[in-house]
């Protein structure tokens, strides 16, 4: 299988939402002085590429550790919506996909917005769903939704349309995936795998798309 990794690395100077705290990296212990390493990491459950769970904000939704594993894994359709710069995606752009994503798990929308990573816009003006298009998804029945984005919803929202409308269907959301250029349309296999913190709204998870071996 070839493996595309759609992850962002985490590190303390990586971008986080406005307001979030950076990451923050400590020794605890080093080689020269106890004999092995480890380090102390102070992380928001929303950095980097992560994935958002209902109780996020859904009041008495699921929490990451109460969901299957199940639901971390699957097919997964890549749509291109690269030529939308930014603004709203309609759901004209989504339509033509019906018949495959009703085959897949998961739904990847490569907008191509990663390429503002650890720019001073990447957190304004990215593209988000229409209010359509995102209760058009919610009729699917899919295990989750992924963007190369910073978040489904316009950065000065205050009552998360899109995140309240795919979260209450129980569509787990993916947001700041990376790489999306390096796939096809095709299906293919997607794990989404988050750490498993009691009570979690959210977790950081290494995306991986794996795909069919090379000719």
């Amino acid at each position: 299988m070839r493996i595309v990794d759609l992850s962002h690395v985490i590190t303390s100077d990586m971008p986080v939402w406005p307001g979030t705290s950076p990451p923050e990296f400590s020794e605890i212990c080093t080689i020269a002085r106890d004999g092995f390493a480890e380090q102390s990491i102070s992380i928001s459950s929303h950095t980097g590429t992560h994935i958002d769970a209902p109780a996020h904000i859904i009041d008495g939704g699921a929490s990451i550790d109460t969901l299957d594993i199940g639901r971390f894994f699957g097919k997964a359709l890549l749509v291109d919506l690269y030529s939308q710069p930014g603004g709203s995606i309609p759901v004209e752009a989504l339509r033509p996909f019906a018949p495959l994503i009703e085959q897949s798990d998961f739904l990847l929308l490569h907008t191509g917005w990663s390429r503002f990573w650890g720019q001073g816009g990447y957190d304004r003006d990215y593209p988000v769903l229409s209010a359509g298009a995102a209760s058009w998804i919610a009729g699917f029945s899919l295990k989750g939704v992924g963007i190369d984005a910073p978040s489904f919803d316009l950065s000065g929202s205050d009552d998360y349309p899109v995140h309240r409308c795919l979260l209450a269907e129980g569509i787990l959301l993916i947001e700041n995936l990376t790489n999306l250029d390096r796939l096809n349309e095709d299906l293919f296999f997607l794990s989404v795998l988050p750490l498993g913190i009691v009570g979690a709204e959210a977790s950081p998870v290494r995306a991986v798309a794996l795909l069919e071996p090379f000719a």
